[in-house]
């Protein structure tokens, strides 16, 4: 059975809505503040998720040669907020050709087909805005139909990104969830996070 196309570009727009809801919340003197991403603050991972978002647009349109591979926080600019929208906008106009997402890209951890490359923007978005969230002192419940079809996508993942060697470039390793853990608190227990 296909991938929902429609189903996975909405559920990516909510994540990037969501992120973009804790990212406009961050106050001026929190952005030091330290993450459940232990070497990342609260500006590194907004970089991070900004970089994410402009990774996916270039490699869509063929154009990720000279594109940094290191996460730079000046990516930020002098309005981060801006700099998030401008980076989103580009990565939702690429996702309307659908053909996009049933071709192969060279993606820093591996070769991917498009819709695998919108699945991890999907959870990145995702718990990199629970752990925003967390950094500035705030509880945020993971939306469960998002968080449920992220688990579908990790688990068959998981196992093949721990043998090679790059799923510590996407979260950490999986800790035990909460007795009677919502479906949310699952996805982050499986990515290294205790909700």
């Amino acid at each position: 059975m296909g991938v929902d196309v429609a189903g996975l570009i909405g559920d990516y727009r909510r994540a990037v809505g969501l992120f973009g809801e804790c990212l406009v919340e961050i106050g001026h003197d929190q952005w030091e503040n330290p993450t459940p991403c232990v070497e990342w603050n609260v500006r590194s991972l907004v970089a991070h998720v900004i970089f994410g978002e402009a990774l996916l647009a270039a490699l869509f349109l063929g154009e990720e040669e000279g594109l940094p591979m290191e996460v730079d926080p000046t990516i930020l600019g002098p309005n981060p907020v801006a700099t998030w929208r401008g980076t989103a906008l580009a990565a939702f106009e690429v996702l309307k050709e659908e053909s996009a997402l049933k071709s192969y890209y060279s993606h820093p951890n591996g070769d991917f087909i498009g819709e695998t490359i919108v699945g991890f923007r999907v959870t990145d978005n995702l718990v990199h805005a629970w752990d925003l969230s967390r950094a500035c002192g705030s509880e945020l419940d993971l939306p469960e139909d998002i968080a449920e079809r992220c688990l579908e996508f990790w688990l068959p993942l998981a196992d093949t990104l721990i043998g090679s060697g790059a799923r510590r470039d996407f979260f950490a390793e999986p800790v035990s969830p909460p007795p009677d853990p919502s479906t949310g608190s699952r996805l982050l227990a499986l990515l290294g996070r205790m909700g």
